[in-house]
């Protein structure tokens, strides 16, 4: 008798003694039978779940392209997919820059940094042509579009220019390396993952022309979902809470340039709103923005695991809500949760008593 009749039988016959020996205490207990046999019903269901979700892609000829790359999430992402055996492209704004120059130190090989402005049609173009000449076999897996700019300012004070400029890197950059690389994503069923922020989902006080850009990306990532599901490609958001310390958009280092922004608006300023909203209004506000810049999430890894389960688990959904902040909630995304809830003038007092920079009028 081979092995295998023998191991076979022997399973065989295990499995008829054990129903022979459970067969009369489930006729006896019946009750007792069936619960059993739901609870192991129930936890087979939740097992193969379980095994469905977390199912990874094969990382091996899989090419994932990430924007905005010289620091932050987009500069974690690259390390982390490329050490888990994705072959990443990282696209950096200034390939001199300190992030650059630690991605193409990368020991594994599986790390390509480029130059990449999401502003510009040509260089967006050169990065494309770039894969299809690098990885003529492999296409597109996944396009990360974590590339952007932040500036605050009330509706008054922030110029139209600057409306345009964050814009143009947060809503058209993403549209633009969309477009150019669907052809790709689409041969490879792959996906794009679009990184937003609260401020996709809710609009504060001073925060209004980059809100304006992510709830633009939301729109545009919603319509793009719909229409790519016909091709098995996956269209994901990642949506950030108060992690601005910790890619620098607000740190420590970040201050002298936030205090020259806030400047350059008061110079700007008409003086007609000086005078209804006070002399020391936007200073006021900088010492504001530096307050809460310390409670801010002191690291990315939340965010990073988000972004890296968008690209390498079998089954994704459509949005992750990323929690941030040192403190003991990330207030932002907590009203995010609540908002469908609560009644508009709750709503708004919970908005403006925690983040509305108070106007002392001199003149009315």
């Amino acid at each position: 008798m081979e092995v295998k009749q023998f191991l076979g039988l022997q399973v065989f016959e295990f499995a008829y003694l054990m129903a022979l020996a459970f067969l009369p205490f489930f006729v006896a207990q019946r009750e007792v039978g069936l619960s059993i046999l739901s609870v192991a019903f129930v936890y087979l269901v939740v097992s193969v779940i379980r095994f469905a979700i977390s199912r990874r892609v094969d990382p091996a000829n899989k090419v994932v392209l990430i924007t905005g790359c010289d620091s932050g999430f987009g500069h974690a992402l690259a390390r982390r997919l490329s050490s888990v055996g994705f072959t990443v492209v990282a696209g950096c704004l200034d390939k001199s820059s300190d992030g650059a120059q630690v991605l193409k130190s990368d020991a594994t090989g599986r790390l390509h940094v480029l130059q990449l402005d999401i502003t510009d049609d040509d260089s967006v173009n050169s990065c494309v042509n770039y894969i299809k000449e690098q990885f003529p076999s492999k296409g597109l897996w996944t396009l990360v579009n974590n590339a952007g700019v932040l500036q605050r300012g009330d509706v008054e004070f922030t110029p139209l220019d600057t409306y345009k400029k964050i814009a143009d890197v947060n809503l058209f950059g993403t549209i633009r390396m969309t477009k150019a690389c669907l052809p790709l994503i689409r041969r490879e069923k792959g996906r794009v993952v679009n990184v937003t922020g609260a401020t996709g989902r809710i609009s504060l006080p001073s925060m209004s022309a980059f809100s304006v850009s992510s709830y633009g990306v939301e729109a545009f990532s919603d319509a793009l979902r719909h229409e790519m599901q016909q091709f098995g490609v996956k269209v994901i958001l990642v949506e950030p809470g108060n992690f601005y310390g910790a890619t620098g958009l607000q740190n420590r280092a970040a201050l002298p340039q936030i205090r020259s922004e806030f400047d350059k608006m008061k110079e700007d300023a008409p003086e007609e709103a000086l005078q209804m909203y006070g002399q020391d209004y936007l200073d006021n506000q900088y010492k504001t923005v530096t307050e809460l810049s310390k409670s801010a999430a002191s690291t990315l890894a939340p965010v990073i695991d988000a972004l890296e389960s968008a690209v390498t688990q079998g089954r994704v959904g459509a949005r992750y809500l990323v929690d941030g902040s040192n403190q003991l909630t990330d207030f932002p995304n907590f009203l995010i949760r609540w908002e469908s809830w609560l009644p508009q003038q709750i709503f708004d007092n919970l908005v403006v008593n925690n983040y509305l920079q108070k106007a002392r009028i001199t003149s009315v």
